[in-house]
């Protein structure tokens, strides 16, 4: 280390300078060579830098020490001392102090005790150097395989005198790996890095130290990084369903990312039928591509001559070239999951297996790419308990592909973590509540599906459950009763049953018949009805009506003789004759009728509903109206003789 300049030596007397003598041939049997890894270290720094002396730790910290410095070459046995300040443990001597190419002992000593054996010191040679320099350009050969080629110049130093250097490198933060053999910097040659791999970031460092003296290197130089050319990715896949129905998101190019520690710009090659080839370039390791296309590329720009781009072909070869017979098993006491399948012999080269969890973006797809012929794959990931996994297994050729239909798989099903949600739906035709329910999303779910469990309440009776099929969505409920009623649902699976869905709560009426609520309405009804017809009877308003809907008997104020069978021998009816078409006209007069006398005897009673419903009132009788020695009524009118039926002119003038 660098310190302030020593202080001005001091001289000596006599007795001092012949005790240090006799100490030095004491210990000059036990000096060390120079420089020497031993606790007290002395170097120059540079060609013409300073000398720079350090030691350990001895002793008392407090206690000051003192270095002794004596030169063996041009001023020989002479010996000057170097103050060191209290507690430090080094001291650094200028150069304008020292003779070039002189040969020195140096020691430490406190209260005039030496610490250590003195250590020897060439100030031609025990000098430590600068740290070489990279720079940051660098050349790669054009053939494979590949290396590189990276230029340095050596610190500052005398052309005569050779330094040597060693270098290190490593790959994208593995361990550093030290160049064989080491670089001289005579003659000044480039370092060359062998059997580099494509698109991969390196880094790259190095020291040097002078010739003979192997333990005093120097500070490491600044990390060089650099990177090698970039390449296509050895490995692309498509995510989305190309052999099925188009779907509402366009399928996504996926590759695995050739770079390490680099960044590389992808450029993506797609040809759509009937089209010309589109380039795109990404820095991303996927791109969104048409559902019509039918084939794609993916290269990188600025790679190698000898580079291709890594094609796949979109074309579907129909499920006759499709694996069956997909089977995922879980592997005991192990995180991976085993896939196997079936496939027949013919022209398919490979088969790719793919998995993603529920729920995570298209970009978070795996895939695993196997040679032709083998019929099953271990998955390499941590599959975690409880959730579905999503697994495809697809064969491919340079022809197009074939997946076989997905599979959904859980490592360990568990319980469910929630029950469906229900709900009422229109009511049966003969009016049985119904309901319905949505499936439990399968991250909640934890598993496969075994069946349903609904539970009913109504009012305070006990609550019914009963199993209800997976494959089922809704269920009416004819067992219910009328009144408030509850519903919920749980779901299974093999791991047991989940805690139920949100309850369903509904009032249920009663719709049993009330058959003296309908005997009362009927009742009504009746009386409705024939207040109804009384009403027309009598209304005037009505006449029309009347005399159409009623018979005429019972419109008639006068009784017509021609209707009354009272007091007639029961006869046979006859057929009528018809009249002859050219009968005479009779002219009738009419004649003044003449009193007829009152019979003594009571007449028969009447069995005729005709002559009853002319039967005079007791208002026509006198017996209401006027006294009965009176004699005067009123004399009728011309319309109302007796024996005149009346017209239907007059019947309305007298309503």
């Amino acid at each position: 280390m660098r310190g302030g300049p020593a202080a001005p030596f001091p001289p000596w007397p006599k007795p001092v300078l012949l005790l240090l003598l006799l100490l030095l041939l004491l210990l000059f049997s036990r000096t060390r060579p120079q420089g020497s890894p031993g606790p007290l270290q002395c170097y120059g720094f540079g060609p013409l830098g300073d000398l720079n002396c350090s030691w350990e730790p001895h002793g008392d910290l407090g206690a000051p020490s003192v270095l002794y410095v004596q030169s063996q070459k041009y001023h020989s046995n002479k010996t000057w001392t170097v103050a060191v300040p209290t507690g430090q443990n080094w001291v650094t001597i200028p150069r304008e102090q020292l003779t070039t190419s002189d040969e020195l002992l140096v020691w430490v000593a406190k209260a005039s005790q030496p610490l250590w054996p003195p250590v020897f010191v060439n100030l031609e040679t025990r000098m430590k150097p600068d740290a070489p320099h990279l720079y940051p350009d660098v050349d790669f050969s054009e053939d494979d395989p590949l290396e590189a080629i990276i230029q340095w110049a050596p610190p500052t130093w005398p052309p005569h005198k050779v330094l040597v250097c060693q270098f290190y490198y490593r790959r994208c933060q593995e361990s550093w790996v030290l160049l064989e053999p080491e670089v001289k910097s005579i003659p000044l040659m480039p370092i060359e890095i062998q059997d580099l791999e494509l698109a991969i970031g390196y880094e790259m460092f190095g020291r040097c130290h002078v010739d003979k003296e192997e333990d005093l290197w120097s500070e490491w130089s600044p990390i060089l990084p650099f990177q090698t050319p970039p390449s296509a990715p050895k490995d692309v896949w498509i995510m989305g369903n190309i052999c099925g129905a188009p779907g509402r998101q366009e399928p996504l190019l996926l590759w695995k990312a050739s770079g390490l520690c680099m960044q590389v710009t992808y450029r993506v090659w797609i040809q759509v039928k009937d089209q010309e080839v589109i380039q795109e370039e990404t820095p991303y390791c996927n791109f969104s591509i048409p559902t019509q296309a039918e084939w794609v590329g993916v290269s990188a720009v600025n790679a190698t001559n000898w580079e291709s781009p890594t094609n796949l072909s979109l074309t579907c070869l129909g499920p006759d070239f499709a694996p069956h017979g997909v089977v995922v098993k879980s592997i005991s006491g192990n995180t991976e999951l085993l896939v196997t399948w079936q496939q027949e012999p013919g022209e398919l080269q490979e088969h790719v297996v793919d998995w993603i969890r529920d729920g995570d973006p298209s970009e978070d797809l795996n895939w695993v790419r196997l040679p032709p012929g083998n019929r099953s794959a271990v998955l390499p990931v941590d599959f975690k308990k409880g959730v579905p996994y999503r697994i495809t297994v697809t064969a491919i050729s340079p022809w197009g592909l074939a997946p076989a239909p997905s599979v959904w798989k859980f490592r360990e099903e568990l319980v469910p973590l929630s029950g469906p949600v229900v709900w009422r739906i229109q009511d049966s035709p003969s009016g049985i509540p119904a309901v319905a329910w949505e499936e439990v999303p399968r991250q909640q779910l934890r598993g496969h599906l075994t069946h349903y469990t609904l539970c009913t309440q109504s009012g305070t009776r006990p609550s019914v459950c009963k199993n209800v099929t997976g494959s089922t969505r809704t269920i009416t409920l004819p067992d219910l009763h009328w009144g408030p009623c509850k519903l919920w649902m749980t779901a299974s699976t093999i791991a047991g049953q989940g805690p139920p869905g949100p309850s369903l709560q509904f009032h249920l009426p009663d719709n049993t018949p009330n058959w003296k609520v309908l005997s009362v309405v009927c009742l009504l009804w009746g009386l409705l009805l024939t207040g109804c017809g009384v009403s027309l009877a009598t209304c005037g308003r009505c006449v029309h009506l009347r005399h159409k809907v009623l018979p005429h008997w019972v419109w008639e104020k006068i009784p017509d003789p021609a209707n009354s069978n009272f007091s007639l021998p029961h006869v046979k009816e006859v057929p009528q004759a018809q009249p002859p078409s050219d009968s005479p006209i009779l002219e009738v007069e009419e004649i003044e009728q003449v009193p007829v006398k009152e019979p003594s005897q009571p007449l028969a009673p009447l069995d005729s509903g005709y002559e009853k419903h002319f039967l005079p009132t007791p208002e026509e009788l006198g017996l209401l109206g006027p006294t009965a020695g009176s004699r005067l009524w009123p004399e009728p009118t011309s319309g109302e003789e007796r024996g005149a039926p009346l017209t239907d002119e007059d019947i309305e003038a007298q309503s």
